[in-house]
């Protein structure tokens, strides 16, 4: 107050007797409202976590990220969260045979859903911050397993002899063929459209990847591409157009509901990813290659591939990652070192049979 008066004093005091009732009431509803929260189990905030990042991200990412997150909380799932400690995380990611890759995804997820939980108040520390994952070993197999995973000029040549000749065995060479030519992902070579083919200009614009995590692939389910590089036109050979024709003619020859699509397979359906990579494998095994086991083989061991191919072709890194939409230099490099190491290897042994 002003002065030392005794309304003064009266005054002051009525004024810090409504402070004190307010942060009493303060205190009695934050106290209440904890008691609530220590009551919690991770199964009710996760429930309200999934429908806060819903609204977040694609159908696809939440569908694929939900599975991720399950997998590590479908054990503590009726524990009280308040209970949840680093050493019930860590216990999951010690025993764990997913890959180092796959785990530092998973940490990282799980630590989104208990940042959540702690900021919305439903626990007071984050478990997560004491979590380590072990670290991979680099052992000689793994990193020869990077090293051929991809496919040369030579030996993509001996894969196609070993390609099958029934009608849904054609379909998938051709997709084969144009994915190992044009380093589209799966889901972008799926999502590929009449409308998204320009056989004048020999250009196909890459706007949509096949959502397979949200939906049946029977319902055509179309997202936008992984990342904003990935929207992207491409240059296609004379090769790919020939495919791309022939493609047409096969799905006119049958009674498809949808015929704006351009890599149906013998159903009513697009080609299955998964039966792609089983039949990917099974030539891979007729084939018999000396350094690559069947089991590497993938639709993602194609765009692996095309990189390979383009690095062979002495096209610019850059280049190379304007054309496969590659966002992370990481990937690429991999790949355009672990061939050019070859092509060194190669220029030395010309040089040795040199006889001057």
């Amino acid at each position: 107050m002003t002065s030392k008066t005794r309304q003064a004093q009266g005054k002051a005091k009525k004024q810090l007797e409504e402070k004190i009732e307010k942060k009493s009431l303060e205190y009695d509803e934050q106290y209440k409202l904890k008691q609530v929260f220590q009551k919690m189990t991770v199964r009710e905030v996760y429930n309200e976590y999934k429908i806060f990042r819903k609204q977040e991200l694609k159908d696809s990412t939440f569908a694929i990220q939900n599975i991720m997150l399950s997998n590590i909380l479908k054990d503590i799932l009726d524990d009280l969260i308040v209970n949840v400690t680093s050493f019930s995380i860590q216990k999951y990611f010690m025993i764990s045979p997913n890959s180092f890759k796959y785990k530092k995804t998973q940490k990282s997820l799980i630590n989104l859903f208990f940042k959540y939980s702690l900021k919305l108040g439903y626990i007071e520390q984050n478990p997560i911050e004491k979590v380590e994952i072990p670290k991979q070993r680099k052992d000689i197999e793994n990193i020869q397993k990077k090293r051929t995973k991809f496919l040369s000029i030579e030996e993509m040549k001996v894969l196609k002899q070993s390609f099958g000749n029934s009608p849904q065995e054609i379909r998938m060479n051709y997709l084969i063929e144009f994915m190992y030519l044009t380093g589209l992902r799966i889901g972008e070579a799926l999502a590929l459209m009449w409308e998204n083919i320009n056989l004048e200009n020999k250009i196909i614009n890459v706007k949509y990847t096949l959502d397979t995590n949200s939906a049946s692939i029977k319902e055509f389910k179309l997202n936008s591409p992984k990342t904003i590089d990935s929207y992207r036109l491409v240059s296609i050979s004379v090769r790919c157009i020939e495919i791309l024709l022939n493609m047409k003619k096969l799905n006119v020859k049958s009674k498809k509901v949808n015929k704006s699509f351009i890599f149906l397979s013998e159903t009513d359906s697009l080609i299955n990813p998964n039966s792609l990579n089983i039949y990917l494998k099974k030539i891979a095994r007729k084939a018999c290659f000396e350094n690559k086991k069947p089991e590497i083989f993938s639709s993602h061991m194609l765009r692996h591939s095309h990189v390979s191919l383009l690095t062979e072709l002495g096209v610019p890194i850059k280049v190379i990652m304007e054309r496969v939409g590659h966002r992370d230099e990481k990937t690429t490099l991999q790949i355009y070192t672990h061939v050019t190491k070859k092509m060194e290897n190669d220029v030395v042994e010309k040089l040795n049979l040199l006889d001057l």
